[in-house]
């Protein structure tokens, strides 16, 4: 009975799903890998950087930053990441691909997010407080808007986006805590 009244209104059926395959497994997997490697990836770089470890570990931090603030961080880094890749694969292929406006900015976003995250580590090097926090601002604002753009075009995407979301902001909240900690005393 209710079929029949969708069919003979003029509402839009639902569509369906498409369908997954053993290789949406592969690519999703890949697509898993890149944000994942590349976190692995910059957690070693900095881990044996013996100078940015040691100008981190002399900065003033609040008290409710802990020691191995460095390496619980990395930990959290690699969970929250990895399932971003998962997120872009669902929205590449629920979005319809390349051929879509909305499937493309919001990849862009995911594609600028991964970038800007890519520059955490020279400006770490580069022991550059102020930078660090600009950029953090941006990965912040970069991941929130491809979370969205992610929900809009597959909700499930969106919501994997969620703890790299709140991870991003931690770290700009944490980040911006040990600037205020390190920036110099203005008299007024």
């Amino acid at each position: 009975m209710l079929w029949s009244l969708a069919v003979s209104s003029d509402l839009p059926l639902p569509t369906e799903m498409p369908h997954w395959s053993a290789e949406d497994t592969k690519y999703a997997l890949l697509a898993s890998l890149i944000p994942g490697g590349t976190a692995l990836a910059g957690a070693a770089c900095y881990m044996t950087d013996k100078h940015s470890v040691e100008w981190w570990e002399k900065l003033r931090k609040p008290k409710w930053i802990t020691p191995n603030v460095v390496k619980i961080s990395s930990v959290v880094d690699v969970l929250s990441v990895a399932p971003i890749g998962y997120a872009s694969y669902l929205c590449y292929k629920n979005g319809g691909g390349f051929d879509y406006n909305d499937t493309r900015l919001a990849l862009a976003l995911y594609g600028a997010n991964i970038a800007l995250v890519g520059t955490c580590i020279p400006l770490v090097k580069k022991k550059n407080l102020s930078c660090l926090s600009r950029n953090m601002w941006l990965v912040s604002g970069t991941a929130i808007a491809a979370a969205g753009a992610f929900y809009t075009i597959h909700k499930p995407a969106g919501y994997w986006m969620a703890p790299y979301c709140a991870w991003t902001l931690f770290y700009l909240f944490m980040v911006n805590s040990i600037k205020k900690e390190n920036d110099p005393v203005k008299d007024l």
